[in-house]
C-alpha cells in the first residue's frame, strides 16, 4: 500500500513540475503583422502573380543571379499572402468542433475557394523555394543552397514528384551521394 501510495505521489508531482504554465497571449500584439507589413509592404494577388511570372521568366531563361533576389521576394510575398487568405478564415477554423459542426453548409461553401487559393499560394511559395535553391545550386552558393533546399524537402507535398526530385537531386548532389 505504501508502495502504491509512493507511486503515485512521485507520478503526481513529476507531473505538477513537468507542467509549464502558458502565459496569455495578448490580443492588442500586433507586432508580428506590423512587422510583415513593415518588410513586405502591402501586398496583393496581382502584385505576388506577377512576381510569379517574372521569376519563371528569369529561372526559365537560366538568369539565376537575377531570378535568385525576385525568387525570395516572391516567395515571402505568396507566403503572407497564402497566411493573409488563411486568417480570413480563423472565426471558423478557432470555434469549437460543436459549433463548426452545426455551422451551416450554405455559408461554408463560399469560404471554401479561399482556403484552396490559400493552399495554392503555399505551393507556390513552396515551388518558388525550390527555385531558388536550385539557383543557389547552379551558381556555385552551396552554403546558402543546403538551407533553402533543406527547407524546401520540408515543405513540399509527397504529390509534388517533380519538384521533390529536382530538390533531393540538388541536395544530394552538393554532398556527394548518388539518390
Amino acid at each position: 500500500m505504501k508502495k502504491t501510495l509512493l507511486a503515485l505521489s512521485a507520478l503526481l508531482s513529476s507531473s505538477v513540475f513537468a507542467e509549464t504554465p502558458k502565459l496569455p497571449s495578448d490580443p492588442f500584439d500586433l507586432s508580428a503583422s506590423t512587422q510583415q507589413v513593415g518588410e513586405l509592404g502591402v501586398i496583393t494577388k496581382a502584385d505576388v502573380d506577377t512576381l510569379e511570372q517574372r521569376s519563371k521568366e528569369l529561372f526559365n531563361a537560366g538568369k539565376c543571379k537575377e531570378a535568385i533576389p525576385v525568387l525570395v521576394e516572391y516567395s515571402k510575398k505568396a507566403n503572407w499572402l497564402a497566411n493573409m487568405i488563411s486568417a480570413s478564415l480563423d472565426p471558423y477554423y478557432g470555434a469549437s468542433y460543436d459549433d463548426r459542426k452545426s455551422f451551416p453548409y450554405e455559408k461554408i461553401k463560399p469560404l471554401i475557394p479561399l482556403e484552396t487559393m490559400s493552399n495554392e499560394y503555399k505551393v507556390k511559395r513552396n515551388i518558388a523555394f525550390a527555385m531558388q535553391g536550385e539557383c543557389l545550386v547552379k551558381t556555385g552558393d552551396k552554403e546558402a543552397a543546403i538551407p533553402v533546399l533543406l527547407k524546401t524537402l520540408d515543405l513540399l507535398s509527397i504529390d509534388n514528384e517533380v519538384w521533390w526530385k529536382r530538390t533531393r537531386n540538388n541536395l544530394l548532389d552538393i554532398i556527394g551521394v548518388n539518390g
